[in-house]
């Protein structure tokens, strides 16, 4: 408990988060939910993203089975359900995200999926105060703080990071994508985050694994040394609109 509560203090130095960062755990099997101490299981069905929600608004820890999640989309992109044909073939997003046939079965294609079967349960809790060894670190915050991870994961190697989404399925373009290729994502909640799982206007989401946490401390901390800090220290400047009103008036007194 002792590294994770140090690890979160670190990204609230560097962030000034207004709500808990979470930690998501992976679970091959789901009887693994009983090792995990202070776990709190529901008792109704609710969607992935609302576990989130307990964890970083109330500091829950929250065991999900595949047989909790109704959310449709998340039980695919977790891998929880077999891609069925009429998802495969674009029926899910047909007049609803998409015009044609064509374009939804586009978008079904485009979504990252873990393996079907591969895992069972998830886990999330806020990170200051679980006992478990997560799989990602997930962040929700304004874009400065989000812009913040962003420049901590370039560090070492720069470049740049590539978001993608097309607007719905947050849980694919974080944990999903994240599992399948271990690297930092950046990405847009979508509807139903916003409408059951509490994600505000301003926020964006940042899913980091593991792996990758250590380079990320190191980078908020190289570059808020060089000055990229939250709160942004704003520039105070002479008001260029008043130097011109003084010149106005400097020559409306020689006339």
């Amino acid at each position: 408990m002792g590294k994770w509560k140090e690890l979160d203090d670190t990204l609230n130095k560097y962030l000034r988060l207004s709500t808990f960062p979470i930690a998501v755990k992976l679970l091959i099997d789901d009887t693994d939910l009983n090792k995990i101490n202070h776990l709190k299981r529901l008792n109704k069905k609710i969607a992935l993203c609302q576990i989130f929600s307990y964890s970083r608004y109330y500091g829950w820890t929250v065991g999900l089975t595949k047989e909790d999640n109704v959310c449709p989309l998340a039980e695919i992109a977790m891998g929880f359900e077999q891609p069925y044909k009429w998802f495969l073939e674009g029926e899910f997003f047909l007049q609803r995200y998409n015009k044609t046939p064509e374009g939804a079965k586009k978008t079904s294609e485009s979504i990252p999926i873990i393996p079907f079967g591969k895992f069972s349960a998830i886990v999330s809790g806020a990170l200051y105060r679980i006992d478990y060894d997560p799989d990602f670190i997930l962040i929700y915050g304004n874009s400065a703080q989000i812009m913040r991870i962003i420049q901590g994961a370039l560090w070492r190697e720069g470049g740049r990071m590539t978001i993608s989404t097309f607007g719905d399925a947050v849980c694919a373009d974080t944990i999903s994508k994240a599992f399948l290729i271990g690297k930092t994502q950046v990405a847009i909640p979508c509807l139903g985050d916003r409408r059951f799982g509490l994600a505000k206007d301003t926020d964006l989401v940042a899913s980091i694994p593991l792996g990758e946490i250590e380079s990320i401390k190191e980078g908020l901390e190289g570059t808020h040394k060089a000055g990229s800090r939250i709160p942004i220290p704003f520039e105070v400047c002479t008001p260029e609109f008043f130097l011109k009103i003084h010149d106005y008036i400097k020559e409306a007194k020689k006339s």
